[in-house]
Protein backbone atom coordinates (compact mmCIF):
# COMPACT_ATOMS: atom_id res chain seq x y z
CA UNK A 1 0.00 0.00 0.00
CA UNK A 2 2.83 2.17 0.92
CA UNK A 3 4.18 2.09 -2.47
CA UNK A 4 0.96 2.43 -4.18
CA UNK A 5 0.68 5.53 -2.38
CA UNK A 6 4.36 6.40 -3.03
CA UNK A 7 3.91 5.96 -6.62
CA UNK A 8 0.26 8.22 -7.17
CA UNK A 9 2.29 11.01 -5.10
CA UNK A 10 5.31 10.56 -7.40
CA UNK A 11 2.86 10.76 -10.52
CA UNK A 12 0.86 13.86 -8.81
CA UNK A 13 4.05 16.10 -8.01
CA UNK A 14 5.21 14.68 -12.30
CA UNK A 15 2.26 16.27 -12.98
CA UNK A 16 2.46 19.58 -11.20
CA UNK A 17 6.04 20.04 -12.19
CA UNK A 18 4.87 19.46 -15.96
CA UNK A 19 1.95 21.93 -15.75
CA UNK A 20 4.18 24.26 -13.47
CA UNK A 21 6.92 24.69 -16.53
CA UNK A 22 4.54 24.32 -19.28
CA UNK A 23 2.35 27.74 -17.03
CA UNK A 24 6.05 29.16 -16.69
CA UNK A 25 6.81 28.77 -20.64
CA UNK A 26 3.51 29.71 -21.88
CA UNK A 27 4.40 33.26 -19.47
CA UNK A 28 6.97 34.36 -22.37
CA UNK A 29 5.74 37.36 -24.03
CA UNK A 30 6.65 39.23 -27.32
CA UNK A 31 9.39 40.79 -25.53
CA UNK A 32 11.03 37.41 -23.51
CA UNK A 33 12.88 35.32 -26.44
CA UNK A 34 13.49 31.63 -26.01
CA UNK A 35 16.70 30.00 -26.35
CA UNK A 36 18.79 31.68 -28.92
CA UNK A 37 20.51 28.88 -30.85
CA UNK A 38 22.18 31.37 -33.18
CA UNK A 39 23.54 34.64 -31.06
CA UNK A 40 21.95 37.92 -32.50
CA UNK A 41 19.34 36.17 -34.61
CA UNK A 42 16.67 37.27 -32.20
CA UNK A 43 17.93 40.59 -31.31
CA UNK A 44 19.34 42.17 -34.14
CA UNK A 45 19.33 45.59 -35.29
CA UNK A 46 16.68 46.40 -37.86
CA UNK A 47 16.18 49.90 -39.38
CA UNK A 48 13.39 50.98 -41.72
CA UNK A 49 13.82 52.69 -44.75
CA UNK A 50 13.59 56.64 -43.88
CA UNK A 51 15.16 55.88 -40.32
CA UNK A 52 18.66 57.22 -39.28
CA UNK A 53 21.92 54.83 -38.52
CA UNK A 54 22.99 56.86 -35.12
CA UNK A 55 25.92 53.78 -35.19
CA UNK A 56 27.28 54.51 -38.15
CA UNK A 57 26.28 57.87 -38.22
CA UNK A 58 24.48 57.74 -41.40
CA UNK A 59 21.16 57.23 -43.57
CA UNK A 60 19.86 53.62 -43.51
CA UNK A 61 19.01 53.74 -47.10
CA UNK A 62 21.43 52.43 -49.49
CA UNK A 63 22.46 54.18 -52.27
CA UNK A 64 22.00 52.19 -56.00
CA UNK A 65 25.44 51.44 -56.94
CA UNK A 66 26.93 53.95 -59.70
CA UNK A 67 26.01 53.67 -63.02
CA UNK A 68 23.34 51.47 -62.69
CA UNK A 69 19.69 52.23 -63.97
CA UNK A 70 16.21 50.48 -62.58
CA UNK A 71 14.35 48.42 -64.76
CA UNK A 72 12.01 50.30 -67.89
CA UNK A 73 14.36 53.50 -67.15
CA UNK A 74 14.80 55.79 -70.38
CA UNK A 75 17.53 58.46 -70.68
CA UNK A 76 15.93 61.61 -71.61
CA UNK A 77 18.98 63.03 -74.11
CA UNK A 78 17.99 66.77 -74.03
CA UNK A 79 16.89 67.91 -70.50
CA UNK A 80 19.05 70.41 -70.10
CA UNK A 81 18.90 71.53 -73.75
CA UNK A 82 15.46 72.58 -75.07
CA UNK A 83 16.65 73.92 -78.73
CA UNK A 84 18.41 70.44 -79.30
CA UNK A 85 15.17 68.88 -78.72
CA UNK A 86 13.23 71.30 -80.97
CA UNK A 87 15.94 70.29 -83.86
CA UNK A 88 16.35 66.74 -82.76
CA UNK A 89 12.52 65.75 -81.63
CA UNK A 90 9.65 65.18 -84.14
CA UNK A 91 5.94 64.45 -83.02
CA UNK A 92 5.27 60.73 -84.48
CA UNK A 93 2.25 61.79 -84.93
CA UNK A 94 0.95 62.55 -88.22
CA UNK A 95 -1.18 65.70 -88.91
CA UNK A 96 -4.66 65.52 -89.43
CA UNK A 97 -4.77 62.09 -86.86
CA UNK A 98 -8.10 62.94 -85.25
CA UNK A 99 -7.49 60.22 -82.48
CA UNK A 100 -4.36 62.00 -81.50
CA UNK A 101 -6.19 64.92 -81.29
CA UNK A 102 -8.80 63.91 -79.13
CA UNK A 103 -6.73 62.12 -76.64
CA UNK A 104 -4.30 65.44 -76.98
CA UNK A 105 -7.50 67.25 -76.19
CA UNK A 106 -8.68 64.93 -73.31
CA UNK A 107 -4.98 64.92 -71.55
CA UNK A 108 -4.67 69.06 -71.88
CA UNK A 109 -7.85 69.78 -70.06
CA UNK A 110 -6.92 67.33 -67.12
CA UNK A 111 -3.42 68.67 -66.83
CA UNK A 112 -3.13 71.97 -68.86
CA UNK A 113 -6.38 73.51 -68.54
CA UNK A 114 -6.45 74.82 -65.44
CA UNK A 115 -3.53 76.78 -65.88
CA UNK A 116 -3.43 77.77 -69.05
CA UNK A 117 -7.18 77.99 -69.78
CA UNK A 118 -9.69 75.70 -71.65
CA UNK A 119 -9.16 77.96 -75.13
CA UNK A 120 -5.08 78.28 -74.30
CA UNK A 121 -5.17 82.12 -73.88
CA UNK A 122 -4.38 82.31 -70.18
CA UNK A 123 -3.59 85.70 -70.08
CA UNK A 124 -6.85 87.03 -71.75
CA UNK A 125 -8.61 84.87 -68.45
CA UNK A 126 -9.12 87.66 -65.97
CA UNK A 127 -9.33 84.75 -63.04
CA UNK A 128 -6.37 83.22 -64.44
CA UNK A 129 -4.69 86.67 -64.80
CA UNK A 130 -5.02 87.35 -60.96
CA UNK A 131 -3.52 84.43 -59.58
CA UNK A 132 -0.84 83.69 -61.67
CA UNK A 133 0.23 85.91 -64.38
CA UNK A 134 3.80 84.91 -65.90
CA UNK A 135 1.86 81.94 -67.53
CA UNK A 136 2.04 82.35 -71.15
CA UNK A 137 -0.77 81.97 -73.75
CA UNK A 138 -0.61 79.65 -75.71
CA UNK A 139 -2.61 80.74 -78.54
CA UNK A 140 0.39 83.79 -78.65
CA UNK A 141 3.00 84.28 -81.60
CA UNK A 142 6.02 83.20 -79.42
CA UNK A 143 4.36 79.42 -78.62
CA UNK A 144 3.27 79.14 -82.11
CA UNK A 145 6.95 79.79 -83.09
CA UNK A 146 8.14 77.03 -81.15
CA UNK A 147 8.60 73.61 -82.98
CA UNK A 148 7.06 70.37 -81.58
CA UNK A 149 10.26 69.09 -79.71
CA UNK A 150 10.39 72.34 -77.87
CA UNK A 151 7.05 72.29 -76.56
CA UNK A 152 7.16 68.38 -75.33
CA UNK A 153 10.53 69.37 -73.44
CA UNK A 154 8.62 72.30 -71.77
CA UNK A 155 6.11 69.48 -70.94
CA UNK A 156 9.07 66.72 -70.05
CA UNK A 157 11.54 69.44 -68.12
CA UNK A 158 9.64 72.44 -66.93
CA UNK A 159 10.22 75.64 -67.71
CA UNK A 160 9.94 79.21 -65.74
CA UNK A 161 7.38 78.78 -62.82
CA UNK A 162 6.13 75.56 -64.76
CA UNK A 163 7.26 72.38 -63.11
CA UNK A 164 7.84 69.32 -65.14
CA UNK A 165 4.89 66.87 -65.93
CA UNK A 166 6.43 64.23 -66.84
CA UNK A 167 5.58 62.47 -63.61
CA UNK A 168 2.06 63.16 -64.23
CA UNK A 169 1.51 62.86 -67.89
CA UNK A 170 4.09 59.38 -67.94
CA UNK A 171 3.28 58.17 -71.67
CA UNK A 172 5.80 59.84 -73.45
CA UNK A 173 2.99 60.15 -76.53
CA UNK A 174 0.03 61.49 -74.43
CA UNK A 175 2.25 64.55 -73.78
CA UNK A 176 3.05 64.63 -77.97
CA UNK A 177 -0.67 64.25 -78.48
CA UNK A 178 -0.99 67.59 -76.16
CA UNK A 179 1.19 68.87 -78.53
CA UNK A 180 -0.48 67.97 -81.86
CA UNK A 181 -3.53 69.64 -79.83
CA UNK A 182 -1.63 72.70 -78.62
CA UNK A 183 -0.97 73.33 -82.06
CA UNK A 184 -4.95 73.63 -83.22
CA UNK A 185 -5.78 76.15 -80.73
CA UNK A 186 -6.54 79.41 -81.92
Amino acid sequence: MKTVVKYKLAKVSTLILVTGFALVGCGAGSDKTSVELIQDMFTQISLKAQDYDYQRNEPSSRLPPEHTKPRGYKTEKYVTDPVGAGQNLQNPFPDGDEKALARGKYKYEIYCGICHGTQGHAADDSKLKVYIPLIPALTSDKVKGLRDGQIYHIITNGQGVMGSYAGQIQNPEDRWAIVKYIRTLK
